[in-house]
């Protein structure tokens, strides 16, 4: 059994559409299916029209009176507004059957509540703990260190100064102009 000598899987799939597309409107009409394709009798197609007026609004029962157990198939006409239709399948799905959780998706519990850790601390928070502990001590150096050595600059200035037989009130006078630029302004001007 070769390929050739059987029908392609095209061909064949081609010549039952062909078919089933003929037997269609058969089906349509209410008539019975050809047994020998193997395909089951159809049962007839009941329709709206033949099944009577098309419903309309006035035709629903009111919404308040619907339950679980309500037949919500007339709503569903096409002589029914969109608006009634919704509130009615709003209502439907409102109810307790439609609304039983599987607590498998991840947003079906609610996140915004934490527990409270109370007087334990982790190893991460000590971390941040000590971590900002370090760089506080860090920055405190950092200022001492900017201070003696404003300090350092200031007795290098006054030693200058008194190297230079200036009494000792100047010699202050110009130390400080040296660390205060609007003083050493004043006093370049003098």
């Amino acid at each position: 059994m070769t390929r050739d000598s059987k029908e392609s899987v095209l061909r064949r799939w081609s010549r039952r559409k062909q078919e089933s597309g003929q037997k269609a409107p058969a089906a349509e009409q209410g008539l019975p299916l050809d047994a020998e394709a193997g395909l089951d009798t159809a049962a007839p197609v009941e329709t709206e029209a033949e099944s009577g007026p098309a419903l309309t609004d006035a035709d629903m029962p009111p919404i308040e009176s619907l339950n679980e157990n309500s037949d919500y198939s007339g709503f569903m006409s096409e002589g029914v507004s969109d608006e009634l239709r919704n509130l009615a399948l709003r209502k439907l799905f409102k109810a307790p059957v439609f609304n039983i959780r599987d607590g498998l998706d991840e947003y079906d519990e609610d996140y915004t509540y934490f527990e409270k850790l109370g007087d334990i601390i982790t190893s991460d928070m000590k971390h941040h703990i000590e971590m900002k502990e370090q760089k506080e001590r860090e920055a405190l150096a950092g200022e001492a260190e900017e201070i003696a050595d404003e300090e350092l600059d200031a007795t290098e200035s006054i030693e200058q100064v008194e190297d230079e037989d200036m009494p000792a009130e100047e010699a202050e006078i110009v130390a400080e102009a040296e660390l205060d630029p609007e003083i050493k302004q004043e006093f370049k001007n003098d």
